[in-house]
């Protein structure tokens, strides 16, 4: 008897009863998508998702309504979709899930209680097209392994190369979800011998859910001889990037070596520091040294050198010369080896820069010589003087103050 009265109860409440007392209210739609394990609320849907998941957040206020056979999601062209989980989260609130697979295009759907129209249901679909020309790489960098360090760089010593990384930011307008299986990779070619090699770039769950990530790879091989290398990123069959590096010889990197300032290092006996162009008069310091500016004429330049600073006019109670190992770009790098108490600077004539023998740079700590007119109108020699970049500036100076009349 029961079992009778219960069956007349939902019929009177879903279909005798006035359709608005029955039918579910405050509907709130909403549409996801599932990719590689991993759950994104960012639409538009890629074209390679693996389902589209649509909710709907309902208020069911009577038993007949709750039922999942009475819900369905139609979309144009093709057969009502059965609702996949209806559930109850608190009292009338229930959420119905539908799971479909992508759609080829763009479509609007119908959510139906009871063939009855309830909402209307949007998927935007994003097409590879689409997603390969919103994706945009930035940034993007090749460094160069030298021993300890990794320096971005666009021209290298071969010789010295430990290893390429090639890195670059990948931007999208939309999650980089897409390319679990589109594939994003780097390929490695050696122009002089042909040699390739692909390596694929993985992303990790937390950059594939994001808009925007940061990826590096490295290749297999070192590149041991003088030779230029191309490096082409590609996401599926379309090269987003292509940068060159060059490996070059070491007597080549030693011969774009040059100095472009000097400078000296001043301590005073407190133990503060500062830099001068000219050397300070005697007794104004404590201990002084060095400091050469140093770069490669090779654009991008990133290599090691070794150096010798030579101490002209020293005695022999102290070391002739010393060497050091050294960083070099393409851009000034300071290079102060260490300074010399006053005391010791007496019989100092300056300090010469050398590479492999070759003179670099001098810093010298004589006084510019001046010059001397004979009463011939001739200019009387001026003895041995190490000209440098100092002396340089000074010439200047005073052509300068002649010039304007001071």
């Amino acid at each position: 008897m029961w079992h009778w009265i219960k069956h007349w109860l939902d019929w009177v409440m879903s279909d005798a009863l006035p359709l608005s007392r029955s039918r579910p209210h405050g509907q709130a739609l909403h549409t996801r998508y599932e990719k590689a394990g991993l759950t994104l609320y960012d639409l538009p849907v890629p074209w390679n998702a693996d389902a589209v998941v649509v909710e709907a957040v309902l208020t069911l206020r009577t038993a007949a309504s709750r039922h999942k056979a009475n819900f369905s999601l139609r979309l144009p062209g093709r057969e009502a979709i059965a609702a996949e989980s209806l559930r109850c989260e608190a009292g009338d609130r229930h959420r119905l899930t539908f799971r479909l697979p992508v759609p080829k295009a763009h479509v609007t759907g119908e959510l139906l209680w009871k063939q009855r129209f309830m909402s209307q249901v949007t998927i935007p679909v994003l097409t590879a097209e689409d997603f390969l020309n919103g994706l945009r790489l930035t940034l993007p960098t090749v460094s160069v392994r030298l021993g300890q360090r990794t320096v971005a760089a666009q021209t290298f010593v071969a010789s010295q190369c430990k290893g390429l990384v090639a890195s670059c930011v990948l931007r999208s307008p939309t999650a980089l979800a897409p390319l679990a299986d589109l594939g994003l990779q780097a390929a490695f070619r050696c122009d002089r011998t042909g040699a390739e090699y692909i390596v694929p770039a993985s992303l990790s769950s937390s950059q594939l859910t994001s808009k925007e990530a940061v990826i590096a790879v490295t290749p297999p091989k070192v590149p041991k001889r003088a030779g230029t290398w191309s490096v082409a990123w590609q996401a599926g069959d379309r090269e987003l990037h292509r940068q060159l590096v060059h490996g070059i010889s070491a007597r080549r990197f030693d011969r774009s070596l040059r100095v472009s300032d000097t400078r000296f290092v001043i301590g005073d006996k407190a133990g503060h520091v500062r830099f001068a162009k000219q050397p300070p008069v005697s007794g104004e310091f404590a201990r002084l040294g060095p400091c050469f500016l140093i770069a490669s004429a090779e654009p991008g330049m990133a290599g090691e050198c070794r150096l010798q600073v030579q101490i002209g006019g020293s005695n022999s109670a102290r070391p002739h010369s010393s060497e050091h190992d050294l960083l070099i770009t393409d851009g000034p790098t300071m290079f102060a080896p260490g300074m010399v108490e006053a005391a010791e600077l007496d019989r100092v004539s300056g300090f010469e820069l050398r590479n492999k023998g070759r003179l670099l740079g001098t810093a010298s700590l004589s006084p510019v010589p001046a010059a001397a007119v004979t009463a011939e109108g001739g200019f009387k020699p001026t003895p041995d003087f190490a000209w440098s970049s100092a002396a340089d500036d000074e010439l200047s100076e005073r052509l300068n103050r002649l010039m304007n009349g001071g």
